[in-house]
């Protein structure tokens, strides 16, 4: 499509409302990850006493000692998705068709990613130590509560994730991003 079929074209709300919200997180998570990356290039040069002290707090995390000897690397590639994913929100409010099923993947993956984020967290954080005397006083209830809050947060940003996935998937909103290139119409 040419820019001014794409401004003729009727966009569906649900597109519209999917493609900001998706680039308004891609350029806010994007900045969070270049602060990220400088905070840890002033920390750098103290790292390994951070990670020590960071692990024998929390012996039952010490499989994460790569992950955090590699952290450059991971805020990088984080940063890097978020541009695909604000590459492709532009593309999806521009009636692009790669974009919408980029998005339906994005919405895809992070369903995954936040499966195993929830069931890490359900896993590992019943076996933290706890660092706030606070906290101690109020027992296992508070930690319960706490588990249940972020998993009920979880469960919203996931049912949130697969409404997004399946409204890209509904005829209106397939049929708006009808490719016309001459390539794509049938020969005879």
């Amino acid at each position: 499509m040419t820019p001014e079929e794409t401004e003729g074209a009727e966009r569906p709300k649900a597109v519209t409302i999917i493609g900001r919200l998706w680039l308004v997180l891609a350029v806010l998570f994007f900045c969070k990850a270049v602060v990220n990356l400088a905070i840890w290039m002033v920390l750098k040069p103290d790292a390994p006493n951070l990670v020590r002290e960071a692990l024998a707090n929390a012996p039952k995390l010490s499989f994460a000692r790569p992950l955090l000897s590699h952290i450059t690397a991971v805020i990088t590639a984080q940063a890097l998705w978020w541009v695909f994913v604000g590459v492709a929100a532009v593309g999806l409010l521009r009636l692009r068709p790669w974009a919408r099923l980029a998005i339906q993947g994005v919405c895809g993956l992070l369903l995954v990613y936040l499966l195993g984020a929830e069931t890490f967290w359900a896993a590992v954080w019943p076996t933290l130590p706890s660092q706030n005397a606070r906290v101690v006083a109020l027992g296992t209830s508070y930690r319960a509560l706490a588990l249940v809050a972020a998993l009920s947060a979880g469960a919203a940003v996931g049912a949130g994730l697969i409404w997004m996935i399946v409204l890209l998937r509904t005829a209106r909103v397939r049929a708006a991003f009808q490719d016309e290139l001459p390539y794509s119409r049938p020969v005879g």
